[in-house]
């Protein structure tokens, strides 16, 4: 079996008869009980799972609204708990592109094993929107949330995580800039 503490942090892909499911393993030095509440409190969760600003809302009961409104825009993305089994089982729709997310977390020692599911219905629309990529970007902000040093979202290392999914085709490929040349006056 591998060790979560050194497995490859990239997420993978299996193709499935109704989609795909990205999959993602964490092992976190943090008890249960502290990741739960980064995944469900809302103030917790603002400073993690987005690459925007937002305010967060979360009714957690199977059939509650997670909801996260943007504050520079319109933009809302609503998710509806549909399983709940506090503190190691969270299910939720991811807006209405018909995917859904699954969070498993257990106790181990040093801290928290932490698997993720990303259940989705289009897969070139997920390889499209680098939702793996994303995904990923978000958990790396996981740790430092939960040392108690937040870090903001990183478009840098984003791209780098583009360069390395769209390796495995889970993303296209990272535009490349044209060169500027400067001409001499």
């Amino acid at each position: 079996m591998t060790d979560p503490r050194t497995a490859p942090r990239l997420g993978t892909l299996e193709r499935t008869a109704d989609g795909g499911v990205l999959r993602f393993h964490r092992h976190l030095a943090f008890p249960v009980a502290e990741v739960w509440s980064a995944l469900t409190d809302p103030a917790r969760l603002a400073d993690w799972w987005l690459p925007f600003d937002a305010d967060v809302t979360v009714d957690l009961r199977v059939g509650g609204e997670m909801r996260y409104a943007a504050r520079e825009d319109d933009f809302v993305l609503r998710c509806t708990v549909l399983r709940l089994e506090p503190p190691t089982l969270l299910e939720h729709t991811h807006g209405d592109s018909g995917s859904t997310v699954l969070w498993r977390l257990a106790e181990v020692d040093g801290g928290c094993d932490l698997r993720v599911e990303h259940h989705v219905r289009d897969v070139d629309e997920a390889v499209r929107g680098c939702w793996a990529v994303g995904l990923h970007t978000s958990l790396e902000r996981l740790a430092p949330l939960l040392a108690g040093r937040p870090v903001p979202w990183d478009w840098a290392a984003f791209a780098a995580s583009q360069g390395d999914y769209a390796a495995t085709g889970l993303a296209p490929a990272v535009p490349v800039a044209p060169e500027v040349v400067e001409v001499p006056s």
